[in-house]
């Protein structure tokens, strides 16, 4: 009987050796996973910046292209100006829209690594209850 006891702890210990290992990999993973999240969200909000610098930086081109009263200052040179700035504004959005797409996928990760840990928990609890019955 004691040998019959004794498998089953055995067998248990491996269970809970098991389940230990599959939540630390589990939550490094999630840690991974957070770590790129939090580096895409840093790139989505330089980008931000850089798509309201660019905004400001056309609104500013066009007050100075028709100025106050309709007039034209450096009408050519403030075109090619204005239409960098176009130019940049579309990159910063687009830059933007990829930042968010790319955080969009990390929190779909991180929600799935989330739910992978909350079930090796569970797994690793049953296994500890069994231990103590």
């Amino acid at each position: 009987m004691n040998t019959k006891i004794d498998e089953l702890f055995a067998t248990l210990r491996g269970l809970v050796a098991d389940q230990l290992r599959d939540l630390a990999m589990a939550m490094a993973e999630r840690d991974r996973a957070v770590t790129s999240l939090k580096d895409a969200e840093a790139e989505r909000d330089k980008a931000l910046t850089e798509r309201d610098a660019s905004r400001a930086g056309y609104a500013a081109m066009s007050r100075r292209i028709y100025g106050q009263g309709g007039e034209c200052f450096e009408l050519d040179k403030a075109r090619a100006e204005r239409d960098t700035a176009r130019q940049s504004l579309r990159a910063a959005e687009q830059d933007c829209d990829d930042m968010q797409s790319i955080n969009s996928d990390l929190r779909t990760v991180n929600a799935r690594l989330i739910a992978e840990r909350d079930a090796a928990m569970e797994r690793l609890n049953h296994a500890e209850s069994l231990i103590m019955q």
